[in-house]
């Protein structure tokens, strides 16, 4: 009996499921901000790539965003000031005014969020 339920946990643990979960981006002061035309906003800066997105360093926040005016209201005001933002990004995503759809970004979700720091 023994035998075959450490055989079934050896079968078992043989099967992988990738999960992410999401997390921070770095603080980072916003370098240029992109108005994707009707789409959102993209953020640039050394934010880096906590997604493990195709492309780092960018933040994408669709317009549909239930707070998109409160948060290109905050990042403006970063760039303007020079402070430094940080965004929780829950996944990559295409965001294809700039490219294909095999790449991607971090986004910010409706669930994610913006941080400013002095």
């Amino acid at each position: 009996m023994k035998f075959k339920k450490r055989l079934l946990l050896s079968l078992l643990s043989l099967f992988v499921c990738n999960v992410w979960a999401g997390s921070f981006t770095a603080f980072a002061i916003p370098t240029r901000i992109d108005i994707d035309r009707g789409n959102g906003l993209m953020v640039f800066g050394a934010f880096g790539n906590p997604g493990g997105c195709t492309v780092g360093d960018r933040i994408y926040i669709n317009i549909n965003h239930p707070q998109y005016q409160q948060i290109y209201a905050a990042i403006l005001a970063a760039f303007a000031s020079g402070k430094k933002i940080q965004a929780y990004s829950h996944e990559c995503k295409p965001a294809t005014w700039y490219s294909v759809e095999a790449v991607t970004y971090n986004h910010v979700e409706p669930y994610s969020a913006v941080n400013l720091m002095n």
